[in-house]
């Protein structure tokens, strides 16, 4: 099948070059593959795995949130080289931000979950996902997770103000930098998470005194080369949604997002904040997690760029495409003057 989609470009090109027409019979074989894609952790409470398939980059394309729906009538398994589980295709309702009441949003979620009971995440262990649906390949792929993490200890935090003029004059906000030692003499791979939480109150219009939320988050991804045995330096969290309490919904409150909806019927200068603290991550992460994630990162950061480079995803799914990986974090909480 190679030899012949080589053939037919090798035709194509021959063809504009000598008669400046286009060819438009050629057939690049194409077979649906299911994509996974699961992520394990000692610390999930929540076995999750998502099976979606592959589409063709030509044709029509749906829009939205179920532009890759679950595949619901696939057969999950999951290892640990002495028991393994089912993991059953469900609907589950999963807090996925705040509203401007301080209460959670509940989401609906489909897909493959099993509670982590089931099947403990451990260090050490090596894990291995096969999954099967009718009219596709089988599929599969293992992880080893992570038996080491950066002590809580070695995980600090410096604060600072950042100036950012705009039209109306200067606005200050605090900007946190996250500084964590590299666990010695191993190659390491690590993602840093940030989750800043501002909350406060107001009086609403029969004088009850009502709570507040806002959120934002950043993720950052690292490899130890070069930095061996060193402290690693996350890049600045810039707090953009530290006084401004209109900053809420899907775009967020700040340049990563985050939120909850508008408060209707109340007014914004008479918030009084009452609590601002980060939420910081460090995890040690397997060499798939991080291939994969900042993959997925820079296709964010390209936003549709038509310009941009086209980018490999990595996968290490056998007969399809996607990711199995581990991680083993460790959480520290800052308040933010």
């Amino acid at each position: 099948m190679k030899k012949s989609i080589i053939f037919s470009i090798f035709t194509l090109t021959i063809s504009l070059g000598a008669c400046k027409s286009l060819v438009t019979d050629i057939e690049i074989p194409y077979k649906d593959r299911l994509v996974i894609q699961c992520f394990l952790s000692p610390q999930d409470t929540l076995l999750e795995v998502s099976v979606t398939r592959t589409e063709p980059v030509i044709g029509v394309i749906q829009e939205g949130p179920e532009r890759y729906p679950n595949i619901p009538d696939a057969t999950v398994l999951l290892s640990d080289g002495q028991k393994t589980v089912k993991i059953p295709y469900t609907s589950l309702q999963l807090p996925s931000s705040y509203n401007a009441d301080g209460e959670y949003i509940f989401t609906t979620r489909t897909r493959y979950f099993l509670s982590a009971k089931n099947l403990p995440v451990t260090a050490g262990k090596t894990y291995t996902l096969k999954v099967s649906a009718p009219n596709f390949d089988s599929v599969e792929g293992s992880c080893l997770i992570p038996t080491k993490v950066v002590p809580e200890k070695d995980i600090s935090s410096t604060q600072s103000i950042v100036t950012n003029t705009r039209k109306n004059g200067p606005a200050t906000f605090p900007s946190i930098e996250v500084r964590f030692k590299d666990i010695p003499n191993d190659e390491n791979f690590y993602c840093v998470g940030q989750f800043f939480y501002q909350k406060g109150t107001y009086k609403d219009a029969s004088g009850a005194t009502k709570l507040r939320v806002n959120w934002t988050t950043k993720y950052e991804y690292f490899a130890d080369k070069g930095q061996e045995n060193k402290t690693i330096v996350a890049q600045g969290f810039d707090l953009r949604s530290y006084n401004n309490f209109n900053s809420f919904g899907g775009s967020g409150g700040g340049p990563n997002g985050g939120g909850g909806p508008q408060q209707q019927g109340s007014d914004v200068g008479s918030i009084t904040p009452t609590d601002r603290y980060v939420e910081i991550y460090v995890a040690n992460t397997d060499k798939a997690y991080y291939f994969y994630n900042t993959a997925i990162d820079k296709i964010r950061k390209a936003n549709g760029n038509p310009f941009a480079e086209p980018i490999l995803t990595y996968t290490n799914i056998k007969n399809g495409l996607g990711v199995i990986s581990g991680y083993n974090q460790s959480r520290i909480v800052v308040k933010v003057n």
